[in-house]
Parts: C-alpha cells; sequence; structure tokens
C-alpha cells in the first residue's frame, strides 16, 4: 500500500511528498528544503523509516519546489523528472533566487521529462502523469 508523508519547507511554505512502499521503496515529490536543518529533517525521515528513494519527480520547477533538488542528488544520486516545458524555469533557479535573498545551488540536470499520459512506477504503484500548464508552463499533476 502506498503511504505519504508531508513537510512545510522554506519560506514560502512549500509542501515536500514522500510517498513509500512497505518495500521501502520511495518517491520524493518537489524537495523544497532550502538549508541543513531541512535537510536533515527530509533525510531523517528517510533513515529512520528505512526508506530507499528511487524517484525524484518535480511538479513543476519554481524556486521554492526545487531548492532541495540538488541536495536530494547528493545525498540519494537521483536526478530529477520533470516536464520539458519547465526546463528553463529549473535553469533559472540560482538567478531566480537572488530576488528573495536565497542563496541557491543548481540543480541536476533532469534525468527524464514526463508528459501527459505517461506513468510513472514505484513498486507495483503506479502515478499517472498529467499535463496541468498555467502555474507554469510544464506543469504536472500526479494521480
Amino acid at each position: 500500500m502506498l503511504q505519504q508523508k508531508s513537510f512545510v519547507f522554506n519560506l514560502f511554505g512549500e509542501h515536500t511528498y514522500i510517498l513509500y512502499l512497505e518495500t521501502g521503496e520511495a518517491a520524493i515529490i518537489d524537495p523544497g528544503c532550502s538549508d541543513s536543518a531541512e535537510n536533515r529533517k527530509l533525510a531523517d525521515f528517510i533513515k529512520s523509516n528505512g526508506l530507499k528513494p528511487v524517484l525524484l519527480l518535480n511538479t513543476h520547477a519554481h524556486i521554492d519546489h526545487v531548492l532541495g533538488n540538488d541536495f536530494v542528488y547528493r545525498q540519494y544520486g537521483l536526478k530529477p523528472y520533470i516536464h520539458k516545458d519547465d526546463l528553463p524555469v529549473l535553469d533559472a533557479l540560482v538567478y531566480s533566487s537572488g530576488f528573495y535573498g536565497i542563496d541557491a545551488v543548481a540543480s541536476p540536470p533532469p534525468e527524464g521529462f514526463l508528459e501527459e499520459g505517461n506513468t510513472v512506477k514505484l513498486g507495483n504503484e503506479e502515478l499517472q502523469v498529467i499535463f496541468s500548464p498555467g502555474h507554469s508552463p510544464g506543469s504536472i499533476c500526479f494521480y
């Protein structure tokens, strides 16, 4: 059975999610952790629950949703999956962080791109990708 844990991170009050299975496989969605304390909070939950992150998913690439992409990459070796239309937004992370007084680290490049109709597998569970542009050019939802 798919379980969920959410965290509220960074000055924007962004929600980061971990979806995980009894097997320990986990997906990290929109890691907004922006400092060492928030990184530790995410990592401590993963470690204390014996989880093994296997996916990094971004619903979109606004700064508040991708601040922790570099941490997740360094900690777990995962690169994000995003919609291709949000690549310019992701690439602008360091530039846009200056407007908020945040010292952001660039996100690793995407592992791959997700489009309407794709499915993302986590163990035996499948998440449908729904293209939902508007909030950003490449916003997606998971169902």
